[in-house]
């Protein structure tokens, strides 16, 4: 599954974002003072404890049609959990809901590309 592109990415140390773009020292096009602060911190990534099963038994029983071996499954839960602990609230509710893995990796997981360049944002 494109999960295990994820998982070997992470697997491999790629942990820092390595952002481009403009310097954080050069103005912007904007007018803002830039004196806000952050909001939120995407929820409690213990949270996302409380999901492992449901997902196990979705991607067991995706297993079942797909010949999914049981690595796979493995990896595959990992890398849900792993980006839920990143964006907990939203992932967790999601998730949640889920009745399939296409609806879980559709709906609740950023979208994956064929060349693995998702995995650019652990950088």
């Amino acid at each position: 599954m494109k999960l295990v592109a994820v998982a070997l990415a992470l697997s491999l140390g790629v942990v820092a974002c390595g952002c481009k773009g403009g310097s954080a020292t050069k103005p912007g096009p904007g007018t803002g003072t830039g004196t806000g602060t952050p909001t939120g911190t995407g929820g409690d990534p213990a949270a996302c404890d409380g999901i492992a099963a449901h997902v196990t038994e979705l991607y067991q029983a995706a297993a079942e049609r797909t010949k999914m071996t049981e690595a796979e499954v493995a990896d595959n839960v990992a890398m849900v959990l792993a980006e839920c602990k990143t964006s907990a609230d939203r992932v967790v509710a999601c998730v949640t809901k889920a009745t399939a893995v296409t609806q879980l990796e559709s709906s609740c997981l950023a979208p994956l590309d064929d060349e693995g360049s998702e995995g650019e944002r652990f950088r």
